[in-house]
């Protein structure tokens, strides 16, 4: 295989894990809205709880009613947070998901990058050898 089909491989290659990171970037993107509404959930949840509680009772069938809402508030609040919790643990592993593809990328773009110079490099070797080639003849046609 030539050197230059080996850094098209890897160029091919780089690019692939770069839309991997992107892809992944995205995924923890949307993650992160999706933990930041629930967090606001959260809150209007516990204001509400918070709000039920602070009105005044009239009678006691009221109070059993605003009791019961609160218990029910409270235990969607709860499963919530419990949705949340796994959520976050999901957003964990697709955090490190992303920085082990980040550094996948970056590897094999210095990688890619070594192989290029390495290239360029053997290139202007040969360019100066067929240059050094057609000065020595045009000197030995010269002595001639």
């Amino acid at each position: 295989m030539s050197p230059a089909a080996k850094v098209q491989q890897l160029s091919t290659l780089v690019d692939l894990r770069e839309r991997e990171v992107d892809r992944l970037s995205a995924d923890v993107a949307s993650q992160q809205a999706l933990r930041e509404r629930y967090q606001r959930n959260l809150e209007r949840m516990d204001q509400l709880c918070a709000s039920t509680a602070a009105l005044p009772v009239l009678s006691p069938l009221q109070a059993m009613n605003n009791g019961a809402y609160r218990l029910s508030l409270l235990a969607v609040a709860d499963q919530h947070r419990q949705q949340l919790a796994v959520h976050d643990a999901d957003m964990a592993a697709s955090r490190q998901a992303l920085h082990d593809a980040a550094r996948r990328h970056e590897v094999l773009s210095q990688v890619l990058q070594r192989q290029h110079s390495a290239l360029q490099r053997a290139e202007a070797s040969r360019d100066q050898k067929r240059q050094d080639d057609l000065a020595a003849q045009v000197w030995r046609r010269g002595q001639a």
